[in-house]
């Protein structure tokens, strides 16, 4: 059983959340499910929205950064800003929305900037993970054209993927490169676009994720199964704009409680969080490598962080409450 923290009567009267959630709305009727051109991200925050209007006094959607700022300016300010909030057209919009938040003065959801950084670098997170004794695929890094006039140390195929970034942006079938003469043209053709380039040996297997929860408290580890070549998840995919993925609890039992023992170390060198979800790559014979972890996970009922809640037998709803309490806790808000 574990043990999850409760809200207060006291604070919930208190409470006045800026819910900062791109595609927001003040919604009486739930939207579409899945929406033709953003898939399930409304629903997404409905079901978010829903569940923090039963534990605060007060829940104000905010749709947008240029709304969130004239809002601190025009007052009276929420004393709590529960950020999910990880889009925007500029580069790592996810270090801008937490440096944003930090700027108010205003206690939020997730972590500082500074390790709200650290995750957002894959790159990075390896060397941590390495660093740590936990496995990681072999690696390279590319930030400009001449990084790749001589192939990574490390034999192919190869994975290539940016740097930086969420959502599983410009990852596809064609990420997975058997030669480095078809590696050199993906990477090349990333950084022509703007981003740094990360090249990773390719891990065969399946993904595995293991949510943890502020304390740290690891919930069952989730398996996402992907129809596509190498089990590679789109970003179409995720939104459910595509079929061929599904999560489900992982079902090794001997392994779900290595890995979590794993994520929990790991989790240990990024603090402050109030949630995250670390990735794993589970080989056929059971070895794994780290791959990265996300500090703004998707709390849909649908994806790992509630697949992994449920299997662990807490509700979605108690999942959010106690990150949303253990948040509150964390940075002294209303104290009970």
């Amino acid at each position: 059983m574990i043990d999850l923290l409760q809200i207060s009567l006291a604070q919930r009267r208190r409470l006045h959340i800026l819910f900062l959630a791109k595609y927001a709305e003040d919604w009486t009727e739930p939207p579409p499910v899945v929406h033709p051109r953003y898939g399930r991200e409304l629903y997404t925050k409905f079901e978010v929205l829903s569940v923090l209007r039963d534990l605060a006094h007060r829940v104000e959607p905010c749709a947008s950064l240029e709304a969130f700022e004239a809002r601190m300016r025009r007052g009276p300010v929420p004393n709590y800003i529960f950020q999910i909030y990880n889009r925007e057209l500029v580069r790592n919009p996810e270090i801008l929305v937490s440096s944003l938040c930090a700027r108010t003065g205003i206690p939020f959801l997730g972590s500082p900037p500074n390790v709200r950084a650290m995750a957002e670098d894959k790159w990075i997170t390896k060397l941590m993970a390495r660093a740590a004794g936990l496995p990681v695929p072999e690696g390279a890094v590319a930030v400009a054209e001449a990084d790749l006039d001589r192939p990574p140390a490390f034999d192919g195929p190869y994975f290539i993927k940016p740097r930086f970034g969420a959502n599983s942006e410009s990852v596809d079938e064609g990420s997975i490169c058997d030669s480095w003469s078809e590696g050199r043209e993906r990477a090349a053709a990333l950084l022509a676009a703007g981003e740094e380039v990360l090249i990773e040996a390719l891990a065969p297997g399946l993904d595995v994720t293991v949510p943890v929860l502020g304390g740290p408290l690891a919930l069952h580890p989730v398996a996402n199964h992907s129809e596509l070549r190498g089990g590679v998840q789109t970003e179409r995919q995720k939104r459910f704009l595509a079929p061929g993925k599904r999560g489900e609890p992982f079902d090794d039992t001997m392994l779900c409680e290595e890995l979590r023992e794993v994520a929990l170390a790991f989790s240990k060198l990024v603090q402050p969080c109030d949630y995250m979800r670390i990735d794993f790559r589970v080989a056929p014979d059971r070895s794994f490598r780290m791959l990265e972890f996300n500090v703004t996970c998707n709390l849909a009922t649908v994806m790992s962080m509630n697949v992994g809640a449920g299997a662990a037998g807490v509700s979605h709803a108690a999942m959010i409450e106690h990150c949303l309490c253990y948040s509150l806790q964390r940075q002294r808000v209303l104290a009970a």
